[in-house]
């Protein structure tokens, strides 16, 4: 089975929607991004963060909205990204919550 590309997300932004996956630790988290502004993350099939996000050229603005891994009280995290084939990749620029800047820290793969 071949992945097909990821396509185009929000209006007026080239950022990616689909569903991706990534490794932290032992686990393997799956990443939905909308083309509406939403991320869910899923672990085991269970949510564990939903998240808004805004992107301007190949910056991503992500914002915790709950979930249990979620961290909404750091504010927003900002990161520049760059796609490659079918593998995300995220740079740092700021963000305050260690949990989600450990999940872009790592490369995502675009699943199905």
């Amino acid at each position: 089975m071949t992945s097909e590309p990821p396509t185009p997300g929000k209006a007026g932004s080239s950022f990616p929607v689909g569903r991706f996956t990534y490794r932290v630790g032992d686990a393997s988290p799956v990443a939905e991004i909308d083309a509406q502004g939403k991320i869910t993350l899923r672990l085991d099939g269970e949510v564990i963060v939903t998240a808004s996000y805004e992107a301007a050229g190949n910056v991503i603005v992500v914002t915790d909205d709950g979930g249990p891994y979620a961290f909404p009280e750091a504010g927003p995290g900002k990161y520049r990204w760059s796609l490659s084939g079918n593998t995300l990749a995220f740079e740092l620029i700021e963000d305050g919550a260690k949990g989600r800047s450990k999940s872009f820290a790592v490369p995502w793969t675009i699943v199905e």
